[in-house]
């Protein structure tokens, strides 16, 4: 059993992280999402068998659930600047790019984060988030043209 849930953190952990990163403000609050993401799957034994398909779409859901309710609760509270976070996929990508993305509203935050870093289908998000697959589309395309705004002509 203890194998079975190290497999699935270790499957698991690096898009848990992502989402964490880039929907919280800073890493002390990504962190307490993520752990609580794990725990929750942790208790939810009966799902440990279902197809990755469907594994993954209950752990970004919990995540984005999780990021949700902790901005919630932190509402007034100060944040860290992005440049002190040290995700390991903010290498990987422009940081003027992921400040941006930080920066949009979370309704485009998150199907910008699914959409392009996760790998999702639009219909996928749409599930994901319980919203009509139009809806997704338009929040897809003023996600683009506020990004397409805000970044400089690099």
């Amino acid at each position: 059993m203890k194998d079975e849930f190290e497999m699935l953190v270790e499957k698991y952990a690096d898009t848990v992280t992502r989402i964490c990163f880039v929907n919280l403000e800073n890493r002390a609050d990504a962190e307490d999402a993520w752990q609580n993401v794990f725990l929750k799957l942790f208790k939810a034994k009966h799902l440990w068998q279902k197809p990755d398909e469907e594994m993954r779409k209950w752990i970004v859901t919990v995540a984005l659930n999780e990021c949700r309710d902790i901005k919630r609760k932190l509402f007034r509270r100060n944040h860290a600047d992005i440049d002190e976070l040290q995700a390991s996929y903010t290498e990987d990508f422009n940081k003027e790019l992921i400040c941006e993305i930080r920066g949009l509203p979370v309704k485009y935050l998150q199907v910008i984060e699914l959409y392009y870093f996760e790998g999702y289908s639009i219909g996928e998000i749409s599930e994901i988030l319980s919203e009509k697959e139009n809806t997704i589309k338009s929040r897809l395309k003023r996600g683009r043209e506020l990004l397409k705004g805000g970044l400089s002509d690099e």
